[in-house]
């Protein structure tokens, strides 16, 4: 099982660069991941359970990796506007709905390592001071906790016609 999904990451790895170079040839590796996750997580908070205990969580992950996604284009003196970083969002979300039928397994996987990087921003408490390496070993405890997330929300985003246009 673990041969297996170690595969699939590694496909998905190789996609998931691949799929950004051509349109975002500009932006670091860094960058790529904290956009596309701050999307993923962004489906986990559209359908997140109201009065559930993880939905404060679920709310603030996305806003987060956008906000470090922003900073770290600040950093490189990006000519480009707020709302032109969030169209690039929308845009990850728009091909996450076009393919999510061919990439259903690897787009769980995504969401797993999304949730599982999210925990080491979130566990600097309120002052987060630094970006935590992106997680390439997670206990089981997170991944099932994030693979059950993700198996319910990206089916529940698809029943609600997969929104795009979320704010930050």
């Amino acid at each position: 099982m673990q041969s297996i999904v170690a595969k699939a990451f590694m496909i998905f790895l190789g996609w998931s660069l691949a799929s950004f170079v051509s349109a975002q040839a500009q932006d670091s590796r860094l960058e790529n991941q904290l956009l596309r996750c701050s999307a993923i997580t962004t489906i986990f908070s559209i359908v997140a359970e109201k009065n559930a205990e993880s939905e404060i969580k679920l709310q603030k992950i996305p806003a987060l990796f956008f906000e470090f996604y922003v900073n770290e284009k600040k950093s490189k003196n990006s000519e480009k506007k707020f709302e032109e970083l969030l169209v690039l969002r929308q845009q990850v979300l728009m091909e996450i709905k076009e393919h999510y039928a061919d990439r259903e397994a690897l787009l769980m996987e995504e969401g797993v390592v999304c949730g599982a990087w999210a925990e080491g921003f979130l566990s600097q408490g309120e002052n987060i001071t630094f970006i935590p390496v992106y997680p390439k070993v997670i206990s089981s405890q997170i991944r099932d906790y994030y693979a059950r997330i993700a198996s319910v929300a990206f089916k529940k985003w698809l029943a609600l016609g997969a929104p795009i246009e979320v704010s930050k």
